[in-house]
């Protein structure tokens, strides 16, 4: 676990364990063995440790303590909320979730050890078994070693880049899945071995009631780091050609979860994530704003559909985005842009959400047909909420606009001419 800027992306190091032999260990040991497994680190990483990492035992208790610092930092807070509104704006949790406490609870449950860029040191919690303890030294040595050679803590720390921040630290906390499981002996190349431990860290999840009884959303979430971001580490090392993972870390998780969109397809360019800037509500005030993701927007599509198929489609050709929570006179309303790589794109998108929106609100009808000049449709949701889907060009390029408005308020929230798009 390296100290993240939103501590759901926290490091689950004893999902993990190959093992749980309950063997006591010394805790002098630690510091002996963590200069013992150092080399091995930096043979599978290729990188070198400019000086030994500081290693501490800290409680469950100092643990927990620590985790609701790092929740009551202003970024963290701020993400949490932007993160806790939208969530609920999607029914991906309920409204009754306070989603600051869940994290509490589930980190404080399942963290064995992490590492802290502000202090430079590992710590381990006391009382972890022998082999849960080996695990998460060799992660979190992996953490010591990239923070030696790149600002960890800045690139976790975006403000309103949610999609940016969880694609870094799907590299690093990626890499040091990767290698440590390889540095372990695991042959990580063999045929089926990444499914193997894959089901392994899933099995683990379900044996862990806080974590097993969290919503969908926090589940995938917590794990998206590690899963999918071990197997970009692993493309990383496959693809050769002195590739650093440090040198050059992904963009969006469209990269991450997409070789083709890190790389550049037949020799072309990366796929980089287009920058969307919303301008002032017509109404309201915005009090959150931020990027959901191509993984989330998966998310979102299978919470609902409930088939992996349909969400990947409807998600695939993402090409950026930006949500932002308004705070009008009649209660809070949802606006979220997304741009596509292609008009086919965008259509499929455009029509899961058609989908996606009778799930949401059971009770939803069409409203007024908008002006044939318009592709969209209107909806009357439960309560009297205002739904608009809606399709369209801005600076040419393909985007599809969703909006949430509460009892008695306008859709017409966002002016897509003064939408900005950068590439």
């Amino acid at each position: 676990m390296a100290v993240s800027r939103w501590p759901l992306r926290a490091a689950l190091v004893c999902l993990s364990a190959l093992a749980a032999c309950q063997h006591p260990v010394d805790h002098r040991s630690y510091v002996e063995r963590a200069v013992a497994l150092a080399p091995e680190i930096e043979k599978v990483t290729g990188l070198r440790f400019a000086s030994p990492p500081k290693v501490e035992v800290r409680t469950s208790e100092q643990v927990r303590a620590f985790l609701e610092r790092e929740l009551q930092d202003s970024l963290a807070r701020q993400d949490v909320a932007s993160e806790e509104a939208v969530y609920k704006r999607f029914a991906l949790i309920p409204d009754s979730v306070d989603l600051r406490a869940m994290l509490v609870r589930v980190l404080a449950q399942q963290v064995v050890g992490y590492y802290d860029p502000r202090s430079k040191t590992l710590y381990i919690v006391d009382g972890a078994d022998s082999a849960s303890a080996d695990v998460t030294l060799r992660h979190e040595l992996v953490h010591a070693l990239q923070d030696q050679h790149v600002n960890v803590d800045s690139l976790e720390r975006l403000a309103g880049q949610s999609d940016r921040a969880t694609a870094a630290q799907a590299a690093l906390e990626g890499e040091a899945t990767y290698a440590q499981f390889g540095s372990n002996g695991i042959a990580m190349v063999a045929p089926g071995a990444w499914d193997r431990v894959r089901q392994q860290i899933r099995d683990n999840m379900e044996r862990m009631p806080v974590l097993a009884d969290a919503p969908f959303v926090v589940r995938e979430s917590l794990l998206f780091p590690y899963l999918s971001g071990a197997e970009f580490a692993r493309r990383v090392a496959d693809h050769g050609g002195g590739d650093s993972l440090l040198a050059r870390l992904p963009a969006s998780t469209e990269q991450v979860l997409h070789a083709d969109a890190f790389y550049g397809r037949d020799g072309g360019k990366p796929d980089a994530p287009t920058e969307v800037t919303l301008p002032a509500p017509a109404v309201g005030t915005t009090v959150h704003s931020n990027s959901f993701g191509e993984f989330q927007t998966r998310l979102l599509f299978y919470h609902h559909l409930q088939d992996l198929d349909d969400a990947a489609r409807a998600s695939i050709g993402w090409d950026g985005d930006r949500y932002a929570i308004v705070r009008t006179p009649q209660g809070e309303a949802l606006a979220w842009l997304v741009v596509f790589d292609t008009p086919q794109d965008a259509a499929e998108f455009y029509d899961a959400m058609g989908e996606v929106i009778p799930k949401r609100y059971p009770d939803a009808k069409l409203g007024a047909a908008l002006p044939k000049s318009i592709t969209g449709r209107q909806y009357v949701a439960g309560g009297g909420r205002s739904l608009l889907l809606r399709a369209a060009d801005v600076q040419g390029r393909p985007v599809v606009l969703y909006v949430d408005a509460p009892p008695g308020a306008s859709t017409a929230l966002v002016d897509l001419g003064k939408v900005t798009l950068r590439e």
